[in-house]
């Protein structure tokens, strides 16, 4: 976190910074602040994060490489390269990687989604 009294600093995705998540997906902590994070997120073919809703935070996916799928009620969203979803707080939604590539994606939560993910038991398309 940057504070008045610290310069502004670098980031990039390092091992230091690093996460694994789900089924072979990776994370690289850029920026978390506790009113704002942002995440660079890797999800292989295939992958899947389980159906869940943020009750405060709103995120906005932006799509690197490959193809985001994301679920909500009654509808399932896409975005390639150079597009991105937002999904407002309360919304259920599940992201997942529906292509034949890897999915690299900068995710913005604000606020951080930490204490603020809440499984959902409906089914999305």
């Amino acid at each position: 976190m940057t504070t008045p009294d610290q310069p502004p600093a670098v980031r990039r995705a390092s091992p230091a910074n690093h996460y694994p998540w789900g089924d072979g997906c990776d994370g690289w902590r850029l920026v978390e602040n506790g009113a704002l994070s942002l995440r660079e997120e890797r999800l292989p073919p295939g992958a899947a994060e389980a159906p869940h809703v943020h009750r405060v935070a709103r995120q906005i996916f932006y799509v690197l490489a490959g193809e985001l799928s994301i679920a909500v009620p009654g509808t399932l969203l896409r975005a390639g390269p150079g597009e991105a979803l937002e999904i407002p707080p309360g919304l259920p939604h599940l992201v997942r990687n529906a292509g034949p590539q890897d999915l690299r994606i900068l995710l913005v939560s604000a606020p951080d989604t930490i204490g603020d993910r809440h499984p959902v038991a409906e089914a999305l398309p």
